[in-house]
């Protein structure tokens, strides 16, 4: 222990510093990064192939739920299907009219999705074939012997997805063709067709990988019996995967690994195309990956000797009389950078690193005192702002209720003046109570109802109102007139140009944690650009004075940036706005 205390001498410490805290920790990190740096090299390309993958895989699906959805609809098509059965039933002459009419219909098809279909093939149940704008080639009896036939049949009106097959048209230009098949028993006993058999062109997969093409990497994608569908690349000599490297792709899902193909490596990554044994695949050289580590891993070591070599120089210079002041200053000045305001020094060593010491007690204590002041003043100048919005009652709304009570006391009866005033008195009354910021919702609804009565005397309008208020938010805490400006919004933007009754629905529930209060009209709806802008425009002319834009603004200014409001269009019809604030059961939990 003694010996520990002791100072050590100058070449001691400059043979500790050169071989157990430079030269051994500063070679052994350099090269733990390079190796983390290879490896996270390769996920990072790896997870990006991933996700390239997941996009390639879902647009895969989506062509094949095209060529089916086009299957079905040319199965469950009875103009169609009545006309091929009087084809397949006519002779002479008078079959040439149903031809013609098949044709025709197909061809409409066929040019409203840009030529898409090579062909399609009616089998008929005694046993002969029409083919719309390319022949089979395979013999009809083989065809009918086939596994995918009997398991279409076996399964009437489903769309079976065939996939890949090969030279199966006369003059098509296509040897390989996507093949969708669908029986048709929709009107049994009446139409003749068994069996409805399509093919596709298969350059939609391949335009799918060319949009993806890149000049070190190769996309693929391979049916589940190793047969190239598509290559980024286009098809080559070899339309069939090799088998080792597809079986490492069938094990999972979705995966990638490292293997050696035609005597090169490559890195592999594949993913699976959803209710098909599709796989698509992402080949990039190794070599690739490793010649940007091997520059990176020339430019460490570079710079490790560079930094060692000036550390030792600077160790030389500054041991004798600087070591221990500055490590404690450094020590001291990172506990402030993690926030410790009270790690002061204790001014030692030489003058100038007492005059630091003090100096830097000094600024720490300057800056809690500066951080104190700011956060006070950030507090009044959010609370200023926030009661300056809350405040604000627009003069034009009182004029004008009270105009409309006016003109109500020469047209109606003392009723009405006297419920429209009550309503306006507890409106108004509500608005420039000065107590708390917060309401319960039960009041604000309340509220909301009297200002919804005067607002259907003032437009001449009844206004139907839905409420599903969940039991459970009742009681909870919300900001004073939060509700009004977007049912006032509904109201005067959605509603006023409609001719008929307009309704209103006003939904509360408790979603994820948070108080979720929808708003919903019938009304004119909004156009997109419009949901994108309204939220941030100002209308002046209104009870409160304040838009959605004010109470979007007081739910942040309150709560902070996760809270606020959302604008979405109203199926059929209209626009719905959803307010999303924290769940606040005490007024006291609110300050906190």
């Amino acid at each position: 222990m003694n010996m520990l205390r002791k100072p050590w001498k100058i070449s001691t410490l400059l043979y500790l510093l050169l071989f157990s805290m430079v030269v051994v920790p500063v070679t052994t990190l350099a090269f733990i990064i390079l190796q983390v740096y290879k490896q996270d090299l390769i996920t990072q390309t790896s997870t990006q192939a991933l996700q390239t993958l997941h996009s390639i895989t879902y647009t895969a699906e989506q062509e094949i739920m095209k060529v089916m959805y086009i299957t079905a609809n040319i199965a469950t098509d009875q103009e169609i299907l009545n006309n091929a059965t009087q084809l397949s039933q006519e002779e002479g002459g008078n079959k040439q009219f149903y031809i013609d009419y098949v044709n025709e219909a197909l061809t409409r098809y066929n040019a409203s999705i840009n030529n898409y279909i090579l062909s399609i093939s009616f089998f008929f149940k005694k046993g002969d074939v029409f083919s719309y704008s390319r022949n089979l080639k395979e013999d009809i009896s083989i065809t009918r012997q086939s596994e995918w036939y009997s398991h279409t049949l076996s399964n009437p009106n489903q769309v079976q997805f065939i996939g890949l097959q090969k030279n199966v048209l006369f003059d098509s230009g296509n040897p390989q063709v996507i093949t969708a098949a669908v029986s048709p028993q929709l009107l049994q006993g009446i139409q003749t067709v068994e069996l409805i058999y399509c093919t596709f062109n298969r350059s939609s997969f391949e335009n799918i990988l060319r949009g993806n093409l890149n000049h070190t990497a190769d996309f693929l994608i391979v049916d589940n019996n190793r047969q190239i569908i598509a290559s980024s690349y286009g098809l080559s000599k070899i339309d069939r995967m090799d088998q080792k490297l597809y079986e490492q792709v069938s094990k999972d899902q979705e995966g990638s690994f490292i293997s050696d193909l035609n005597d090169k490596k490559m890195l592999v990554t594949y993913a699976s195309v959803p209710n098909t044994g599709w796989k698509v695949i992402h080949q990039i050289p190794y070599s690739q990956l490793t010649q940007t580590y091997d520059k990176i891993f020339g430019i460490v070591i570079v710079f490790t000797i560079i930094g060692t070599c000036i550390f030792l120089m600077l160790s030389f210079l500054m041991v004798r009389s600087l070591t221990k002041p500055i490590h404690l200053l450094v020590r001291k000045m990172t506990r402030v950078m993690e926030g410790n305001l009270n790690a002061k020094i204790a001014a030692s060593g030489s003058a100038e690193m007492v005059t630091l010491g003090y100096t830097f007690n000094y600024m720490l204590d300057h800056i809690h005192l500066l951080i104190l002041q700011n956060k006070e003043e950030e507090r009044a100048k959010r609370k200023a702002e926030f009661d300056a919005l809350q405040s604000q009652i627009n003069p034009h709304f009182l004029i004008n209720t009270l105009n409309v009570i006016k003109l109500m006391a020469l047209v109606s009866n003392v009723d009405n003046i006297r419920n429209m005033t009550n309503a306006l008195m507890k409106l108004v009354s509500s608005s420039f109570n000065r107590g708390s910021s917060l309401v319960r919702l039960s009041e604000e609804i309340e509220n909301l109802r009297h200002y919804l009565y005067i607002m259907e005397n003032r437009f001449g309008k009844k206004i139907s109102v839905v409420w599903n208020i969940a039991e459970e938010t009742l009681p909870l805490y919300i900001l004073k007139l939060l509700l009004q400006p977007i049912v006032e919004n509904c109201i005067v933007h959605g509603l006023d140009d409609k001719d008929v009754d307009g309704q209103i629905w006003v939904n509360a529930s408790i979603v994820e944690g948070s108080l979720q209060i929808e708003i919903a009209d019938n009304g004119v709806g909004m156009a997109d650009e419009q949901l994108n802008t309204c939220i941030y425009q100002n209308d002046e002319n209104k009870f409160s004075g304040m838009g959605i834009t004010n109470v979007n603004r007081r739910i942040q200014l309150q709560y902070g940036e996760h809270y606020g409001l959302s604008i979405k269009p109203n199926e059929p019809e209209g626009t719905t706005i959803v307010i999303c604030i924290p769940i606040i059961t005490t007024i006291e939990r609110d300050v906190e």
